[in-house]
């Protein structure tokens, strides 16, 4: 997505430092044996999710749509695999992973598409396995809206039809939260970040 391209220095500077994502990329990682494969959708810049995984000795693969972001993870986390393309359009088959982590991505879907993906989600975890998402707190689907001088279409959801979705399409919350954070140089956001599990 050119967009994305274009953002991929700005997007990092305002966005990689958000302590909530922080902190549940860390849970993440403390819940999974070490090694485990864990495949990050809508990886972006790489920073924090990728670095943050890899540098605690996990396998990552990463998926973006955008060759800018791709290039800046290339470079800040060599470990890891990244891939171009469309994550929403990613194979049944397309691998098996431990955790899926996908932080303000699938909000650039449509609810329809979203649901389609965290489908697709299920089937890529291994039995037991974790996802975690960062979300919008607001309820839109497929919204215009200015993203750092962008114009890019969004979705989102208050937190219990966040709650809802993810039940919906096979999966356990362990834990759910709507937080505020104000990214440098941006207003404040309200934000959902909520942690799953396939059930064993």
């Amino acid at each position: 997505m050119e967009v994305f391209d274009q953002l991929a220095e700005k997007y990092q500077g305002e966005h990689s430092h958000n302590p909530f994502q922080a902190a549940l990329t860390e849970r993440i990682s403390d819940l999974l044996p070490a090694g485990s494969s864990v495949l990050d959708l809508g990886c972006g810049t790489g920073v924090p999710t990728a670095k943050t995984l890899t540098d605690s000795g996990h396998r990552v693969v990463g998926v973006d749509i955008s060759a800018g972001m791709l290039t800046a993870a290339r470079s800040q986390v060599p470990a890891a695999e990244f891939v171009q393309g469309d994550f929403a359009e990613l194979p049944a088959d397309f691998g098996s992973f431990q955790a899926v982590t996908a932080f303000f991505s699938l909000l650039m879907l449509s609810k329809a598409r979203i649901e389609t993906t965290l489908r697709k989600v299920a089937g890529w975890l291994t039995p037991g396995g974790y996802v975690a998402i960062g979300m919008v707190n607001f309820d839109a689907d497929s919204v215009p809206v200015e993203f750092l001088g962008m114009p890019v279409r969004v979705s989102g959801y208050p937190q219990p039809d966040l709650t809802a979705l993810l039940e919906r399409t096979g999966f356990t919350v362990l834990s759910i939260e709507t937080v505020d954070f104000t990214p440098a140089g941006g207003p404040p956001e309200s934000q959902i970040f909520a942690l799953a599990q396939l059930p064993g």
